[in-house]
């Protein structure tokens, strides 16, 4: 590769990353004010929330008891878990607690996240429920989730991405986890509410129409099926919305193992949504105009920024001698050193803090949150991990955490 090749690539390498974060750093002042609420809706709808559970025996009763308990009338909403090859007492629990029982097992049905939920939504589509809402078994919802996503359908919303927060902050891990939700809710899904744009799928909390729900199957393999339903949503013109009230509680690692497992699939996961739908965002972002496929496809192509960040260095060795755009604005540029050292320590250190005092969090998840870089030394070997990993291993993480609803709402 000759020294001007590399000397272009590695700019492009480079203005790539700026403007990337450049855009979502203008993005995030929207978080400094609040968005608008739909108003309560006087309609109620029928909802079916799904939850599908492989082997989660500890944690799926509380589950469904923090679904029995939403404050919304009983005849409006029926619980399903999706009991996936399960072999322990997770269909017992689940029944106990008292949730409708669908045995995903046996000759013709193999496991998995997305084959239980396209499986179970097609089972129940036809039973008339106006939209379904997606748990997962080591999950929690807040009494007012029906409420406010019957609100928002109301005006308009086909598909709805609640708030998720911690529900455990026990371990110093798991409190990182939670301060990074807090941080994220406020800069990241916020802002994209208020503007717009399409709002984050987390797997659980999430509520689809019915429409929705029959038009867009999920997907089988991918092992991150919410991304890519994400995806597959935005590039076909649906939007999704984000219900601030809509409070859903998750289960964090709280050991090393469980967030190594969970990191690496979801890594090996978001490889595989991008190469699904990076082309087809970008083709919608240019040829349509539509900046939810233009943040769709920056958020997509956030999988690759070791890669670019990797060849971007080394092109710039290779090219040393020669011209480098951000080198060039940083020595020209009259005051270029101290606006670059602010837009360095805006997302990493000001803006953190800002987010988590918003919130009200305790001083412990403020504390927590500047221990993040001590998980950024794994970044190279879960990407590793995520490279080599087959799309068939699911690699289930362990849940242990015993939270109760009534533990975290008064």
């Amino acid at each position: 590769m000759g020294k001007i090749t590399a000397a272009v690539l590695s700019n492009l390498a480079q203005v790539f990353l700026f403007l990337t974060g450049l855009f979502y750093l203008l993005l995030s002042f929207r978080g400094f004010w609040a968005c608008a609420r739909p108003p309560r809706a006087l309609k109620r709808r029928r909802f079916a929330l799904l939850l599908p559970a492989h082997n989660e025996e500890g944690v799926v009763g509380l589950a469904v008891e923090s679904l029995a308990r939403l404050a919304y009338p009983a005849g409006f909403f029926d619980i399903f878990v999706v009991a996936d090859h399960c072999t322990d007492g997770t269909a017992a629990a689940a029944a106990a607690a008292g949730a409708r029982v669908l045995d995903h097992s046996g000759p013709g049905l193999k496991p998995g996240k997305g084959r239980a939920l396209k499986w179970a939504t097609a089972g129940i589509i036809a039973q008339g429920y106006d939209a379904f809402c997606y748990f997962d078994a080591d999950s929690l919802a807040h009494p007012d989730f029906l409420s406010v996503m019957n609100a928002h359908l109301e005006a308009g919303a086909q598909a709805v991405q609640g708030r998720q927060l911690a529900k455990n902050t026990g371990p110093w891990l798991a409190k990182i986890l939670a301060a990074g939700h807090l941080v994220s809710n406020r800069f990241f899904q916020l802002p994209k509410q208020a503007l717009g744009l399409s709002a984050t799928l987390h797997g659980k909390g999430m509520c689809f129409s019915a429409e929705i729900a029959a038009k867009f199957h999920w997907d089988e393999t991918c092992l991150t099926e919410d991304l890519e339903m994400q995806m597959r949503l935005i590039r076909h013109g649906v939007r999704i919305a984000w219900a601030q009230d809509a409070v859903v509680y998750d289960e964090e690692p709280e050991t090393l193992r469980q967030y190594l497992c969970r990191t690496i699939r979801w890594t090996r996961g978001s490889l595989d949504t991008a190469r699904r739908h990076l082309p087809g965002l970008c083709a919608r972002a240019l040829l349509r105009g539509d900046a939810r496929a233009l943040e769709g496809a920056l958020y997509s192509a956030q999988t690759y920024r070791f890669v670019v960040v990797a060849a971007g260095a080394g092109l710039l060795w290779v090219s040393r001698d020669s011209f480098n755009l951000l080198v060039w604005l940083y020595a020209g540029l009259p005051g270029a050193e101290h606006a670059l050292k602010a837009l360095s320590l805006l997302p990493l250190v000001l803006y953190p803090a800002v987010a988590l005092l918003l919130e009200g969090a305790p001083a412990e998840l403020l504390l927590a949150y500047f221990l993040q870089p001590a998980l950024g030394v794994l970044r190279l070997p879960v990407f590793v991990a995520g490279v080599l990993r087959g799309t068939e291993d699911w690699g289930r993480t362990e849940h242990t955490s015993r939270v109760a609803i009534a533990d975290l709402v008064d």
